[in-house]
């Protein structure tokens, strides 16, 4: 039997969009594969985590993300490493030290010692080619996977106060220009995340109703799709946009951006906006609470999320697994 080893960050509070995803691959791969986890140790150095990452390697050796650096520890095994974005490393507000570090120990070096790249979306591996001319014939595109807890919960009546939910924080998640979209009006907004001070202010300082959430499990997290009526996800940066496929997956219609991994998920199943205009913003929500356009952008959506099913993702990993071994 082929064996596996999955290599993750060290365990967290929070986040654990990661673990997660590659959790259900390895349930759908159990009965065919194999499987051992390796979890960096938050308590010691990265050198330290590298040395002991040699010591669990297996016949393929998977580097889930987040943890690239950990390919410097499994020289000559057969290493697939997982790309979820370029985020950070494109972040302006990083010093040129740290951008410099980023760069040689989770893409430079790591990149020598793998022998095949994974990433999220096409969007992500155009980058990969861009910034560090990664032979193509060595990418392989396969999406995140939806979980089975994001099940379909059929929308009745919108409600009379349209629940707008918004999933994580950061200035890139665009929740200022959904607040110029709103203001005026009787909508509330669910954020999931943690908002920053002056975005609190600015909801308050409108008077815009709304409620924050945090720490959540998934099926909490499901419990807040399925009481909102749209999702928006109208970021300026993601390297997938995983919201879109579970809200989909749920039966609720979502705005997204009109460029990058959210037009690449969601086009042609969702409203795509230009994300620095809440004019634009406005009027997709305005047009979702017509029953027939909403139903509409519903049915486009499910049809889109069943494409994200997690045993088409295992298939491909596990297809992956075996062109390594050969």
């Amino acid at each position: 039997m082929l064996t596996v080893t999955y290599f993750y960050r060290e365990p967290r509070d929070t986040g654990q969009s990661i673990e997660g995803i590659f959790k259900l691959v390895s349930d759908c791969l159990s009965e065919r594969v194999a499987l051992k986890e390796f979890y960096c140790d938050g308590k010691l150095s990265r050198w330290k985590n590298v040395r002991r990452a040699g010591k669990y390697s297996s016949q393929v050796n998977h580097i889930t993300g987040d943890v690239n650096f950990l390919a410097l520890g499994l020289k000559g095994k057969k290493t697939v490493l997982t790309i979820h974005d370029f985020g950070f490393y494109e972040n302006p507000v990083h010093s040129r030290l740290i951008k410099t570090l980023y760069k040689l120990f989770w893409f430079y070096f790591p990149l020598k010692y793998v022998d095949m790249v994974t990433v999220v979306s096409e969007f992500t591996r155009q980058k990969l080619i861009r910034y560090f001319s990664f032979p193509v014939e060595r990418i392989r595109v396969i999406h995140n996977p939806v979980k089975p807890v994001f099940r379909y919960s059929e929308k009745g009546v919108i409600n009379t106060l349209p629940v707008i939910l918004m999933m994580g924080s950061g200035k890139h998640k665009n929740l200022d220009n959904l607040i110029d979209a709103v203001k005026g009006t009787n909508y509330h907004i669910d954020i999931i995340g943690w908002p920053a001070k002056d975005e609190l202010e600015r909801l308050n300082n409108f008077g815009i109703s709304y409620k924050v959430y945090n720490k959540l499990a998934d099926e909490e997290v499901y419990a807040r799709y399925v009481a909102c009526d749209i999702l928006f996800n109208a970021s300026f940066y993601e390297g997938f946009g995983m919201p879109i496929i579970e809200a989909q997956a749920v039966g609720r219609p979502v705005i997204t951006s009109n460029f990058g991994a959210m037009k690449e998920v969601g086009e042609g199943s969702a409203l795509l906006v230009d994300p620095s205009k809440p004019d634009e913003i406005r009027a997709a929500i305005e047009s979702l609470l017509d029953k027939r356009c909403y139903d509409e952008v519903v049915g486009k959506g499910r049809a889109n999320a069943a494409k994200f099913d997690y045993r088409k993702i295992a298939e491909q990993y596990l297809e992956v697994y075996r062109e390594l071994i050969g």
